[in-house]
Parts: structure tokens; C-alpha cells; sequence
């Protein structure tokens, strides 16, 4: 008998790794303070959404990411990229579809994006194409300027892909503190935040996904294995601590799942970043 009821349990958790947690969508909510902001400025809302890694059979869950997003009445969103499933394009959504299906968060408010490691493997012409048909933005190895409800402005530069072993090389001056502007935040799209981790590349707030918060955890979001160069520590979704003074890397545990579909105590996220100034009440 204990034997059996210890089966069923097993069962039981490992289909909700496959089945359950993978579609528990969760909306996090951060708020971060930004050097040079009035501390009494209101909240700006931003939404992350991050590593996408849709297939082609996700388009009703693609369709509750964007109702959700949108129910946040955001002021501008940002796609962090990883968009694809996987190496087989017969497996992932077509990127019209999936654009097509992201297109109500651009009648929202201004939408950017850049691209991920899975978006990089001869597909960065692709996503481009229709991204920018729908009206995003991106900041691939380019920037833009954000102006918020409340007076505020903030600078998004777009850190380009580099993995772990690779150097920042030419970019490093693009995030160096010649580089950063004087008069407002310099909030960074960066996919893999392992960069701005090991190295004091400038912004005051880097936003950043593939990690997947680890995707298998123990509970409170420890990742249960680490990868490569990364520790526990760095692969753990939420508010990092950068190399560069004062800075703070968001790592987004994104929505997709990348090499196993399951999650553990690591449920898919969208981010809500309300950005305040420094000492103002969340």
C-alpha cells in the first residue's frame, strides 16, 4: 500500500512538471528605485516578457501571456528574447503567427525587443521582419527613448548576445561610463545577464531572461543544478546585484521552457517593473 500511494505521488509530480507548472503563469511584481528620478514620481509600469520558446501548438497560451500583459496597463513592453522552440523549425510557431499574436501589446503601448541565443541560428531576419511589421521596436545593438506618465525619462540600449565564453568585445564600450547618458537611467535589454555579473559593464538596471530561473528547483526558487560557468547564485531568477556600482540585473524566469518541458518550483513568468525614483514609497 505505501508502495502504491509512493507511485501515485511520483506520478502525480511528475505530471505537473509536464503538465501543470509549465502553464501556471505568474505575474511578478518588482519595483525598482532609478538614480536621477524624483523621488515622488508615480510608478512607471514596464512589462518583461522573456524566452518565449514557442511551438507551434502554443497559441492559446501565447494569447493568455498577451491578455495578462495587457491587464497590467503597461507603459511600454520589452521582449527579451528567445522566441523559437527549438533547432527544428518544423516544431516552433511561425514567426508571422507569432507576431500576429503578440500585435494587441502594440496597441497598448510601445513594444521592444531583441534577440535571444535560439533567435540567432540564421533567424534574426526573420523575427526582424515581422516584429517590425507589427510595429516593434528593436534595440539590437541600438537603443531608444523612454518617456513615461509621470515625467520621467530612461535610456534602453540593447546588449547583443554573447555567451558566457565569449567576450563583450565592441560593446564593451557601448556599456563603458564614457558611454552612459547624463541625464537620465540607462536601463539595459541584455538576453544573458552573465556579462553585466562578471564584468563592470555600465546600466543602472539590466533586464535579462535565459537563465529560466534555473527551471528545476528546490522551493524558494534555488536552481537544483547549475550550468557551465554560471553558479546557483547567478542562475536564480529575481534582483541581482551588478559589477558596476550601485547596479541591479532583473533575471526573469521567462515563459517558455527550453531541453525539458517540465518545471519545478519555477513557475513562467511576466514581469511588472513598477520604476520609481530612489527613496520614493513602493
Amino acid at each position: 500500500m505505501a508502495t502504491s500511494a509512493a507511485l501515485i505521488t511520483a506520478a502525480g509530480a511528475v505530471l505537473y512538471a509536464l503538465l501543470g507548472e509549465p502553464r501556471n503563469l505568474q505575474v511578478q511584481e518588482v519595483t525598482v528605485p532609478l538614480p536621477g528620478w524624483a523621488a515622488d514620481a508615480a510608478p512607471a509600469r514596464v512589462v518583461l516578457m522573456a524566452d518565449l520558446h514557442v511551438g507551434r501548438a502554443d497559441g492559446e497560451w501565447v494569447d493568455e501571456q498577451v491578455r495578462s500583459a495587457c491587464a497590467l496597463k503597461p507603459e511600454a513592453v520589452i521582449l527579451l528574447g528567445d522566441y523559437h522552440k527549438g533547432a527544428d523549425d518544423t516544431l516552433n510557431m511561425p514567426m508571422e503567427e507569432l507576431a500576429r499574436r503578440l500585435a494587441p501589446l502594440r496597441e497598448q503601448c510601445p513594444v521592444y525587443y531583441i534577440l535571444g541565443n535560439h533567435d540567432l541560428r540564421g533567424r534574426a531576419a526573420v523575427v526582424k521582419e515581422h516584429f517590425d511589421a507589427r510595429g516593434f521596436t528593436s534595440v539590437e545593438g541600438g537603443e531608444a527613448q523612454l518617456q513615461f506618465a509621470n515625467g520621467c525619462r530612461a535610456l534602453l540600449r540593447g546588449f547583443t548576445f554573447r555567451q558566457e565564453y565569449q567576450s563583450a568585445g565592441a560593446q564593451r564600450k557601448r556599456f563603458s561610463a564614457e558611454a552612459l547618458p547624463a541625464d537620465q537611467p540607462l536601463l539595459v535589454a541584455s538576453h544573458n545577464p552573465y556579462h553585466f555579473m562578471r564584468y563592470e559593464l555600465q546600466g543602472a538596471l539590466v533586464l535579462s531572461g535565459h537563465t529560466h530561473g534555473g527551471q528545476v528547483c528546490w522551493p524558494g526558487g534555488q536552481p537544483v543544478k547549475k550550468f557551465g560557468r554560471w553558479s546557483h547564485d547567478m542562475l536564480q531568477a529575481g534582483l541581482h546585484a551588478g559589477k558596476a556600482p550601485g547596479q541591479q540585473i532583473y533575471i526573469s524566469r521567462g515563459s517558455g521552457t527550453s531541453s525539458f518541458p517540465v518545471r519545478i518550483f519555477c513557475p513562467p513568468e511576466i514581469t511588472l517593473l513598477l520604476l520609481t525614483g530612489k527613496n520614493s514609497p513602493s
